[in-house]
């Protein structure tokens, strides 16, 4: 067996899945990009970089990797590496397989000539028997495929991940201080304002605190909005001080509208935080809905009032907390991973 993989950037949860599933199979690997927007402290050599190479350094690099690989592995579909290497396989005698690996959530273009771009580009990719389809989860993700022709014998649940060791906590003690805490970049579709608005309104008169971790084009704007002594604005959070933070908190809250997966969900549970999250995070389907871990909601309203349930009582809190904990160490974890990714190796035969 031979299997070659290519991830967008090196972030802290790709590194730890490298570490944890890649390395331990003898899957080799390559970033296409040599930067991030989640950070890592971990510093890898330039030739792990495709970025890094001129344009035909890169061909060369694609075709050889094809050639001598029984599966490609590539993260998303619409990047050059994907492209590149699909070509470079039909047309060719010796075919392999090409796994996407994708947390795209099945959307369909509301305008007439995008959607059929799309539809024509992924019916021709995704009816090809030569690829296989990693959903990053079990419902829209998976959709994805399916809709636009896969057959479903050639979808995996790959799951979306993290290392989830590093935020178990042995028992989890509620703070003094009933404590929601959102972690993300200050974007618009993050909701960000309307959750301190909601905080504000209902919460002013109550032992809680809204402490809010990231930044972005919004963070300025909203800090100077909301001045109370109850909301903290702690800015860029890594490392185990972001763990602290997740550990020492009561609930967490993500009403991001537009969001494919949200690893941030997988970060709390983990964490045996319960989650409010909005029905268009990604993740929902599959560590929220029908597991009591937490509230998927629809409105602000429905915000407010999961927010209050989960203050007001103590024993549904604590329930939520053992239940997300317990998803994630007996569930959605690397075992899960490993043994999916196993499946699609019989699959096709290596």
């Amino acid at each position: 067996m031979k299997v070659f993989a290519y991830f967008i950037e090196p972030a802290s949860y790709t590194l730890d899945l490298i570490n944890n599933i890649h390395d331990k199979l003898g899957i080799d690997f390559l970033f296409i990009n040599n930067t991030s927007q989640v950070k890592s402290d971990d510093s890898l050599p330039n030739d792990k970089f495709l970025s890094n190479r001129s344009w035909i350094s890169k061909i060369r690099f694609l075709k050889k990797t094809r050639r001598e690989n029984d599966l490609i592995i590539v993260n998303g579909y619409n990047n050059y590496t994907f492209i590149l290497t699909f070509l470079f396989n039909f047309f060719s005698f010796n075919r392999k397989y090409i796994a996407t690996e994708s947390d795209t959530k099945l959307r369909i273009p509301s305008n007439y000539i995008k959607r059929i771009i799309k539809s024509f580009y992924l019916n021709i990719i995704f009816r090809n028997k030569y690829v296989l389809g990693y959903a990053g989860g079990s419902e829209t993700h998976k959709e994805l495929f399916l809709y636009y022709g896969m057959n479903e014998k050639r979808i995996f649940i790959i799951p979306m991940m993290i290392n989830n060791q590093k935020y178990y906590i042995n028992e989890k003690v509620q703070p003094d201080l009933f404590t929601f805490l959102f972690v993300g970049r200050f974007l618009v579709t993050k909701n960000v304002n309307i959750l301190c608005e909601v905080f504000e309104s209902s919460f002013s008169d109550k032992n809680a605190k809204l402490v809010l971790v990231g930044e972005g084009e919004c963070f300025d704007d909203c800090k100077s909005l909301f001045l109370s002594d109850r909301i903290e604005f702690k800015g860029s959070v890594f490392g185990k001080e972001l763990i602290e933070i997740y550990q020492n908190s009561s609930v967490f809250v993500f009403p991001s509208t537009l969001e494919q997966w949200g690893l941030v969900v997988n970060e709390a549970l983990a964490s045996s935080l319960p989650v409010i999250a909005h029905k268009e995070v990604g993740s929902v389907f599959d560590l929220i809905k029908g597991k009591e871990t937490g509230f998927v909601i629809e409105s602000w309203t429905e915000l407010e009032d999961k927010m209050l349930e989960l203050y007001n009582n103590s024993e549904l809190c604590k329930q939520f907390s053992e239940n997300a904990s317990r998803l994630m160490k007996e569930k959605w974890n690397y075992k899960m991973y490993k043994n999916n990714l196993l499946e699609s190796f019989k699959f096709i035969g290596i």
